[in-house]
């Protein structure tokens, strides 16, 4: 009889160890599931922001190669950055109506 008992013992023990695993593997797949889909996503961000900066890069690589284009660079620089305008120019800053 005790033998019976201790191997009745045993076969819960077993059992609750390997429920015990059961969940912590699906819950460490499930979490680096979550950890791969938002890795990927950050990946992607970064993926577009690096072709946003080679972009800016070629665009001022052009201006360097010519002094004309320079000039229009510095320009342009000062008109998009610094809302600078020529003396003969007016700017207009467009305000959208408020949603009520």
């Amino acid at each position: 009889m005790k033998t019976n008992k201790k191997h009745g013992f045993v076969r819960i023990l077993t059992a609750m160890a390997l429920s015990v695993l059961a969940v912590f593997v699906v819950y460490s797949i499930i979490n680096d599931s979550i950890n791969i889909r938002e890795s990927q996503e950050k990946y992607e961000e970064l993926k577009k922001q690096t072709e946003s900066v080679e972009e800016q890069n070629e665009q001022i690589q052009t201006y360097l190669e010519d002094d004309a284009y320079l000039d229009k660079y510095i320009e342009d620089m000062a008109r998009d950055k610094f809302g600078f305008a020529n003396s003969d120019e007016r700017i207009y800053y467009v305000i959208p109506a408020s949603v009520e």
